[in-house]
């Protein structure tokens, strides 16, 4: 046996209080009995064990256990894994964790060995399992998408009361959104299409993706945001230099240089009086207007090569027009001597034949002249453009601190004198560089090296290959399940039909006739729904037989007799197979008992806890493997009435 198998499940009550429930290793173990007897808290004790975040074990049990400990082994090594029951509340953290060679569950809680903290038990158990068996440095994350633990496995260890006759929910929990999105994420790894390196490096890959998204986007929004500091910087300095504060500002100052400025503003002694206010508005003005006779300028330039670039373009198109009129002269013969209609010698065809030879020599000529200057027109034609823009751009720059100055003149007619004056630009100046400035003062990204990385790791994940892994593990799936539900009791349309599996979660029911690709709400009937979950459940399970899953060998069944045995909401006994009225529904219960039999005994180290209503007494196999039986006549159950409630 490889695969983890339990030994044994213990409860512990007060003192030397221990009730124990054996398993067999490699086999089928059955466990019957009444309703309100404990049998559903055998999973919850196996699930506490696994480090779940909450204890949902029944009040009755935890009002009388103080710990449950679970023994697991690989036929190789031994694992002892126990934890401390809450009276009230959720779980607890305190954990124990003891692996080694012949182990065995102490007789009293209190000489439990390992104690550990239930974030450290369960990597413990992970790395017993071999679970995420590499180094990971987010290992610490409480929710990591892709990140495979111990958490990640429940799908496939139980098939409860809520799931396996359900016609909406496939795997145990499933339905819970705080987990599905984790547990279809590791699916993939479990059914190892993809190991736990390529799933952390598409993690990693994942974040660096968004992460040079998002600085993408800041980083435009930051260039947008800095024009407009520099914009907003050259105005508030035109103000400042009205007032006698700084000097007119380099029209061309880079952004560093102006916020420089801007922080000497700050620093002005505003008491001084030594400058008088001065007229900015002139020299602005002739700025302006010096631009736009540049711009006048440089349109007549562009304008003049737009022309020769079209001239150029036409002439090269007519050159070549007259070139292939004049080459078809050539089909005629001209230059052999004798006239192209009677074929006698002729003297005239060959003078003409030379006539048109250089003729179009000429013309090749001066269509390769136009083809060798167009590139120079075209690229002088953009210097031109980018020019006219450039000189466009500085009449405008010219004009906002012709607006700000007039603005700042307005200003100056209502203060009352100097210093007031260099009081607000002041004022206006620091707001600015406490406010605005520091919001766009963010550090430069190494764009190239974030850039660099991401390739690396794309080199290394091979979307298509992981995607052809993953079909791969999805069809040998299907094909297993598809095999064991032809082997189960079923009705149309699941009879004969074949099983899809995707690996999200997911499952189409293709039928047999009409081949039409169904959903599991439309195939009806409970007697259906267990039969896909059965075939499902020992499907997955070959599988990881098959490719040395790290899932353990362990499947706990709760009631397969639930389509057979409907409940009346009262409290049931143990029922033998000969109360079922219909024959229909014995042979049923018959064929999927020795479905999962054969299933069992057919692979290698699947354990499977069969917990039942039904007993069948003529069924050797059945009573053999039954290792509890709590009934109304015995009157035994989980946890023995005579155990003392804790304090």
């Amino acid at each position: 046996m490889s695969r983890w198998n339990i030994v044994q499940i213990a409860f512990y009550g007060v003192g030397e209080s221990r009730r124990t429930i054996d398993l067999r290793q490699d086999d089928v173990t059955i466990l019957t009995g009444r309703s309100g007897t404990g049998k559903s808290a055998i999973i919850e004790a196996i699930d506490y064990c696994l480090g779940s975040k909450s204890c949902d074990l029944p009040y009755f049990v935890r009002r009388r256990a103080i710990g449950v400990a679970v023994h697991w082994t690989d036929g190789k090594v031994d694992m002892l894994v126990g934890r401390v029951v809450p009276d009230e509340g959720k779980g607890t953290e305190k954990m124990f964790v003891q692996t080694g060679a012949g182990l065995a569950l102490p007789g009293s809680f209190d000489r439990m060995q390992g104690p550990a903290p239930r974030a450290t038990a369960k990597q413990l158990i992970e790395r017993a399992f071999k679970i995420a068996d590499i180094e990971d440095a987010d290992a610490d994350e409480k929710w990591t998408v892709g990140k495979a633990t111990i958490r990640h496995i429940t799908p496939y260890l139980y098939l409860t009361a809520d799931v396996i006759i359900s016609k909406s929910k496939l795997l145990h929990d499933f339905d819970d959104p705080d987990k599905v999105r984790d547990l279809k994420a590791t699916m993939p790894y479990f059914l190892q299409a993809v190991d736990q390196e390529t799933v952390l490096i598409q993690r990693r890959l994942r974040r660096l993706e968004a992460a040079y998204g998002r600085l993408e986007r800041q980083s435009k929004s930051q260039q947008k945001s800095r024009s407009m500091v520099t914009q907003r910087a050259l105005a508030l300095l035109t103000q400042a230099s009205g007032v006698g504060l700084i000097d007119a500002p380099p029209p061309e100052a880079a952004e560093p240089e102006l916020l420089g400025l801007l922080r000497q503003v700050t620093a002005f002694d505003i008491n001084r009086t030594d400058v008088e206010l001065g007229d900015q508005l002139g020299p602005l003005e002739e700025s302006r207007k010096q631009a736009v006779r540049l711009v006048a300028s440089k349109r007549e330039e562009r304008n003049a090569l737009r022309a020769l670039v079209k001239d150029s373009s036409g002439f090269e198109t007519t050159a070549s027009g007259q070139y292939q009129k004049l080459g078809l002269v050539g089909h005629l013969s001209l230059d052999a001597g004798v006239c192209p209609v009677c074929q006698n010698p002729s003297e005239v065809g060959t003078e003409i034949a030379k006539s048109i030879s250089n003729s179009l020599t000429i013309i090749e000529q001066e269509v390769a002249s136009v083809q060798q200057v167009a590139p120079e027109l075209i690229e002088q034609l953009e210097q031109a453009e980018e020019a006219l823009k450039s000189t466009n751009a500085r009449i405008q720059e010219i004009e906002r601190q012709i607006r700000s100055a007039i603005q700042q003149n307005d200003a100056l007619k209502r203060a009352d004198n100097v210093a007031q004056a260099r009081a607000m630009t002041i004022g206006r100046v620091e707001q600015f560089l406490e406010t605005t400035v520091e919001d766009f003062q963010q550090p430069s990204v190494n764009f190239s090296g974030l850039q660099a990385e991401i390739e690396e790791l794309r080199d290394l994940v091979d979307p298509q290959a992981l995607r052809d892994k993953i079909a791969h593990a999805e069809n040998m799936v299907s094909n297993y399940s598809t095999e064991m539900l032809a082997q189960l009791p079923s009705t149309e349309p699941l009879t004969g039909a074949r099983m899809q599996f995707l690996a999200d979660g997911r499952i189409k029911v293709v039928e047999s006739v009409r081949q039409r690709s169904l959903n599991m709400v439309e195939v009806g009937s409970d007697q259906n729904y267990l039969a896909i979950h059965l075939a499902l459940q020992f499907g997955l399970h070959k599988h990881f037989e098959q490719v040395s899953s790290p899932v353990p060998g362990l499947l706990v069944i709760d009631q397969i007799s639930r389509p057979y045995y409907p409940g009346d909401g009262k409290a049931q006994d143990e029922r033998d197979l000969s109360e079922m009225k219909s024959d229909d529904d014995r042979r049923a219960m018959s064929q999927i008992v020795d479905f999962i039999f054969v299933e069992t005994a057919r692979a290698t180290g699947l354990q499977v806890l069969l917990i039942e209503h039904a007993y069948m007494a003529n069924d050797a196999r059945y009573v053999d493997a039954t290792v509890e039986r709590w009934t109304k006549e015995n009157g035994k159950k989980l946890i023995p009435d005579d155990w003392p409630e804790r304090g």
